[in-house]
C-alpha cells in the first residue's frame, strides 16, 4: 500500500478491518425492526372518487333519486354490504372497518357531482390495499351499470311510495263506503270520488246538458220557423223531419212541442240531479270521506307518474367516476419496511462502533507511548 493514503481510502480500509462489528448490530438491528413495526401503526389504504351523474331528457325532478347523496347511500344497503364482504372473501368480514365520507361538489336539475372517500386500515399494506380495491370495484360496477344497485335502490323508493299511495287509497274508499252505507245513501261513489279532469260526474253532467241545450236551440228554430207561415205544409213537415231526425205525419208543430217539452224536461231532471249530487247537498261526513279518496286518489296517480319519469331517468343517465388511490402509515410494518430499518439500525451503529473504537485503539496507543 502507498505510503499515503486518502481519506476515504483510509476510512474504507478501516471499515473492512473492523467489518465483524456489523454483525451483532445486524442481529439487534432485526429485532428493532420487528418491535418497531408492531408499534408504527396500521396502514391506510384511501381511495378518491370522483363522481358525476347526468341525466338527459327527463322531467324535472325526476332525477331526484340519481344524485351524489343517494350514491352514499347506497353504501349503507344491506345488498351492497353483502356484495362487498363476498369480494373479499372473508364471511365474517367487518364491513364497519370501512370510512366513507362524501363531499358533494354541485347538485342540480339533471346533474349531480361529488367526491366520495373510502378508507380503511389493516396491520397489513397488502391486505388494506386489497380491501380497498375490492370496495372500489364493487361500487364502480353497482354505481355505473343500467342495472346497478344505484339505479335499482331509485326504482324500487318510487315503487314503495306508490305501493303505500295505493293502500292508503283503498283504506280511504272503504272508510268511504262504510260512512256512505250507514247514512243510508245511495250514491255512485265511483264516479263522485273522480274530482278533477276527464270522467268526472260534473263534467259527464254538463256535456248533458250542452248537447239537450243544442237540441233544444234547434226544435225551437224550426217552431218560430213553421209558426211564421212563411213555408209551405210540405216545407215545414221537412224541416220537422230534419229537425227531429225521423219522419213526421200530421202537425210538425204538435211533433215539434211535444219534442221541446221533452228536452226541457231533462234538462231539469239533469240539474236537480246535478245539484243532488253536488259536494254542498251531500252529508257533510260523506263529504268528508270523499275528499280523503279524492286527495289519495291524485296522490296515487303522482306516485306511479313519478315511477315512469324514474325508469325514464334511469334510462337516461350516464354515470361516470375516477378513481385514484393514495396510502399512508404501516411502512415500517411491511417487510421492506423492516428490512429498511435493520439495515439503517446495523450501517449507522455499527459504524458508530467501529469509529468508538478506533478512537479508544488510538488513545490507548498514545497513552501507552
Amino acid at each position: 500500500m502507498p505510503g499515503r493514503t486518502s481519506g476515504l481510502e483510509r476510512d474504507l480500509n478501516l471499515v473492512r478491518r473492523r467489518a465483524w462489528l456489523f454483525i451483532p448490530f445486524l442481529l439487534l438491528g432485526i429485532l428493532v425492526s420487528f418491535a418497531l413495526g408492531s408499534v408504527a401503526g396500521k396502514a391506510n389504504a384511501v381511495a378518491t372518487m370522483q363522481l358525476e351523474t347526468v341525466v338527459y331528457d327527463v322531467f324535472s325532478g325526476g332525477d331526484r333519486g340519481l344524485r351524489i347523496f343517494e350514491a352514499q347511500s347506497m353504501t349503507g344497503d344491506e345488498r351492497f354490504k353483502k356484495e362487498v364482504i363476498a369480494a373479499t372473501g372473508d364471511p365474517n368480514f367487518d364491513y364497519a372497518r370501512f370510512a366513507i365520507s362524501l363531499n358533494p361538489i354541485s347538485v342540480a336539475d339533471g346533474v349531480a357531482r361529488g367526491v366520495l372517500t373510502v378508507a380503511i386500515k389493516d396491520d397489513n399494506k397488502a391486505k388494506a390495499e386489497s380491501l380497498r380495491a375490492n370496495f372500489v370495484a364493487v361500487f364502480t360496477k353497482e354505481y355505473t351499470a343500467q342495472d346497478g344497485l344505484f339505479r335499482v335502490r331509485f326504482i324500487e323508493n318510487r315503487t314503495t311510495v306508490a305501493d303505500a299511495a295505493e293502500k292508503q287509497y283503498q283504506v280511504a274508499v272503504k272508510q268511504l263506503r262504510e260512512v256512505a252505507g250507514a247514512k243510508g245513501a245511495n250514491l255512485p261513489l265511483d264516479e263522485l270520488s273522480i274530482s278533477r279532469g276527464a270522467g268526472t260526474l260534473a263534467e259527464e253532467f254538463n256535456k248533458q246538458e250542452v248537447s239537450l241545450q243544442g237540441e233544444l236551440a234547434e226544435v225551437k228554430s224550426a217552431l218560430d220557423v213553421i209558426n211564421s207561415g212563411k213555408w209551405s205544409a210540405d216545407a215545414n213537415a221537412a224541416l220537422a223531419a230534419a229537425t227531429l231526425k225521423t219522419p213526421v205525419s200530421g202537425d210538425p208543430r204538435q211533433a215539434l212541442g211535444s219534442r221541446q217539452t221533452a228536452l226541457e224536461t231533462s234538462i231539469a231532471s239533469l240539474r236537480k240531479l246535478r245539484a243532488d249530487l253536488s259536494d254542498t247537498s251531500l252529508d257533510p261526513e260523506i263529504v268528508k270521506a270523499l275528499d280523503a279518496v279524492r286527495t289519495n286518489l291524485q296522490l296515487k296517480f303522482d306516485a306511479y307518474g313519478k315511477i315512469a319519469n324514474a325508469r325514464a331517468a334511469v334510462t337516461a343517465a350516464e354515470s361516470n367516476i375516477d378513481v385514484s388511490y393514495s396510502f399512508s402509515g404501516g411502512v415500517a410494518g411491511t417487510l421492506i419496511g423492516r428490512v429498511a430499518v435493520a439495515l439503517a439500525f446495523t450501517v449507522v451503529f455499527g459504524l458508530i462502533a467501529i469509529y468508538t473504537l478506533e478512537w479508544l485503539s488510538q488513545v490507548r496507543a498514545h497513552s501507552t507511548d
